[in-house]
């Protein structure tokens, strides 16, 4: 299993200011936007359903992933302006090795009640 790591397709730079195409795929129900000491880990965990894309915006993370069905593992870096798809039934471990910020499109929302979260963890 490889992850490619997506960077923008389109940049701008003028009197106005900066501009990204970030992405120009998939379909996307949920956004979320955060901030993440270094060393903080976030995930260890898998969804049925949802697609995730993972994008930071300022920082750096080393992402490992496991298919939970094969047991297939990756381990990459992304940094400033990068982004990855991270698919279902592939737990993945996020974690910043500086102070970062990201942003994350699911392909469903949340719900509670069906969380589509499964603990499975990444490391070792």
């Amino acid at each position: 299993m490889s992850h490619e790591i997506l960077k923008p397709s389109f940049e701008r730079n003028d009197e106005r200011g900066h501009f990204q195409e970030v992405l120009n795929d998939g379909h996307w129900e949920n956004l979320i936007r955060g901030s993440m000491k270094a060393d903080a880990v976030m995930g260890n965990h898998y969804h049925k359903k949802t697609v995730i894309f993972f994008y930071i915006s300022r920082g750096s993370a080393t992402i490992k992933t496991v298919n939970v069905e094969n047991g297939e593992r990756d381990e990459f870096r992304v940094g400033t302006s990068q982004g990855v798809i991270l698919k279902t039934n592939e737990s993945h471990a996020i974690k910043f090795l500086e102070e970062s910020d990201f942003i994350m499109l699911k392909s469903l929302r949340y719900d509670a009640a069906d969380s589509d979260t499964f603990s499975f963890p990444v490391e070792d």
